[in-house]
């Protein structure tokens, strides 16, 4: 056995271990990417949750939120304040979500149902409002994205629509 063989053996030998190294780091790579999606979509999920059990744990909120989603005047000054809280929130939710989906660390089917149901809720009269006056508050991305959004028609009942459909049908039986 002459050294040429040894060394052409010695490379064959590396070169196979840096296709196993790259393998191994290419599914740690995938792993991982998996891990900050599901994250996300916990997150995701947990911010629609804490937004929504204000409603089911104190209904006074619900109908502040309402009545200003709806754009009524008649808000007194700290419900007005409370509701605005709200709404940057809930904006600073999606703003946080579309983020993450823009960077590829949400799932897109993720963000599409959770977009539908953000959407519902940005077509309010107080939500519109309320992007008008404080847009500047959002990254540029989310402004530019909103625009558009505002632009669509919702795929779902407004949640203030909703809420007086069930009202007057309620009311009729």
């Amino acid at each position: 056995m002459d050294w040429t063989f040894v060394g052409a053996i010695g490379e064959l030998l590396g070169a196979a271990a840096v296709v196993v190294s790259l393998v191994y780091l290419s599914r740690q790579v995938h792993q991982n990417t998996t891990a900050v999606r599901s994250a996300n979509a916990v997150t995701v999920q947990g911010n629609f949750q804490r937004l929504a059990r204000m409603f089911y744990t104190d209904p006074t909120v619900g109908d502040v939120v309402l009545r200003a989603m709806a754009g009524r005047q008649d808000l007194a000054p700290a419900e007005h304040f409370a509701a605005y809280a709200y709404f940057f929130d809930f904006l600073k939710t999606a703003e946080l979500a579309y983020y993450q989906f823009r960077n590829g660390d949400l799932d897109p089917e993720l963000w599409q149902a959770s977009f539908h149901f953000y959407h519902a809720y940005f077509t309010t009269p107080g939500f519109r409002a309320y992007w008008e006056e404080r847009r500047a508050a959002f990254i540029p991305a989310f402004q530019d994205a909103m625009d558009e959004w505002l632009a669509l028609e919702s795929s779902i009942k407004r949640p203030d629509v909703l809420v007086a459909a069930g009202s007057s049908e309620a009311g009729t039986r």
